[in-house]
């Protein structure tokens, strides 16, 4: 196990007006905390943060470019725990769902190309295999369904598509679907599952009667729709190769959502995006705003949240300066409430963000010591520090 030297950033936080009497933030409630191991080769790409049961923070990375990598803090940022697990794991997907007393995690099994599920548990460091589903092949993305069951985005090399696999909470196959690819794009694939250049933005999700995914299908990287209940193909909103492809979707009603696009490296954003899902149309027909700070074919992670009683659409990213950076939209106007600022000493990549119990944000970043070296860094905003963007 690797023992962590933290280096402690010091945030001045300028309080206007406020009485001499004002409770004091503690530690637990706001801090900034940056990883270093002393090993110059380790880097460390975050792609999922949650908080635990005890009030700490459980971080899944890649690392050594598809390796899983788990990090464990307490509720102040102190490191507990960490692993790197070894093959057959590897290619995490970006995310950690709470089952039970802790969380399950999904990768791929590096021999058969396989989906991999494991279970982790906090308390004790330990990680678990649950199953192996052979059916789903480089497995690209998952997400969970209102039901507690599972949907998994894969692509099949031999049929050469994408592919949807449904599947009970208990893992038993519900349906599986093909969507054919038209165009020859298995180095894509191998080189986004090996950690090899830019990471494509793969996605899978549900809105209604419907399931999405976001990647190739025909001769484009495109967003797909489906029905829900048996994966027939239902409507098509077509990317440019994967030049000019919509990088996140959030789904707010019936044909509406709150997405990002990429297009030709330039960041865009609509916050209320009418798109029929049973209609075949062109992404670059939308009526995204172009925002030019946003670093190239950044990582854009869109969540709702509810502040003082109002719903909150919240973009997290970085921008060409790589700081990171958050729009905060008003989900039912769609009006841009704020643009709040992270990071300022050094580089940083935007692993994932979530809203804590305190009512505070934790945000899980890459940065860069000196600007060469890969580290895992959390920021930890307290309930007053947070609820000032909005």
């Amino acid at each position: 196990m690797k023992k962590y030297l933290i280096i402690k950033l010091v945030i001045i936080i300028l309080n206007y007006g406020c009485s001499s009497d004002e409770e004091l933030i503690e530690p637990r409630n706001s801090f900034t905390r940056i990883y270093e191991t002393q090993q110059f080769s380790d880097g460390y790409e975050p792609m999922a943060i949650v908080q635990t049961s005890d009030s700490g923070y459980l971080t899944l990375s890649k690392t050594e470019q598809w390796k899983a990598h788990l990090f464990k803090s307490d509720e102040e940022g102190m490191s507990q725990w960490e692993m790197t697990l070894e093959e057959p794991l590897v290619s995490p997907l970006p995310h950690l769902f709470a089952q039970d007393s802790g969380f399950i995690m999904f990768g791929m099994n590096e021999l058969s190309q396989s989906l991999e599920v494991h279970s982790v548990n906090p308390a004790t460091g330990t990680v678990s295999q649950i199953n192996t589903i052979s059916n789903v092949r480089y497995p690209l993305a998952v997400h969970r369904t209102a039901d507690n069951g599972w949907i998994f985005l894969g692509y099949d090399r031999e049929s050469r598509s994408s592919t949807l696999h449904a599947y009970t909470n208990a893992f038993t196959e519900i349906w599986s679907e093909s969507y054919g690819v038209e165009e020859d794009v298995e180095e894509y694939v191998i080189n986004h599952v090996a950690g090899v250049g830019s990471a494509l933005p793969f996605f899978v999700g549900t809105n209604g009667n419907y399931v999405y995914f976001n990647g190739f299908y025909n001769y484009s990287f495109s967003l797909v729709f489906a029905n829900q209940s048996n994966g027939e193909l239902a409507g098509t909103l077509h990317g440019y190769r994967d030049e000019s492809v919509i990088s996140a979707l959030h789904p707010i009603a019936a044909e509406q959502y709150a997405l990002a696009q990429s297009k030709f490296g330039q960041g865009a954003l609509l916050t209320n995006a009418p798109i029929s899902e049973r209609t075949i149309a062109v992404g670059s027909d939308l009526p995204t705003v172009d925002f030019n700070e946003i670093d190239e074919n950044a990582r854009v992670i869109i969540k709702e949240i509810t502040q003082a009683g109002q719903d909150i659409i919240l973009y997290g990213t970085q921008t060409k300066r790589r700081q990171l950076v958050f729009y905060a939209y008003a989900k039912e106007s769609g009006e841009l409430m704020s643009i709040n600022y992270l990071g300022q000493t050094n580089p940083y990549l935007l692993g994932d963000f979530t809203v804590t119990g305190d009512g505070g944000l934790v945000v899980a970043a890459e940065t860069y010591v000196a600007g060469r070296f890969s580290r895992l860094q959390l920021f930890k905003l307290s309930e007053q520090e947070f609820s000032g963007w909005f």
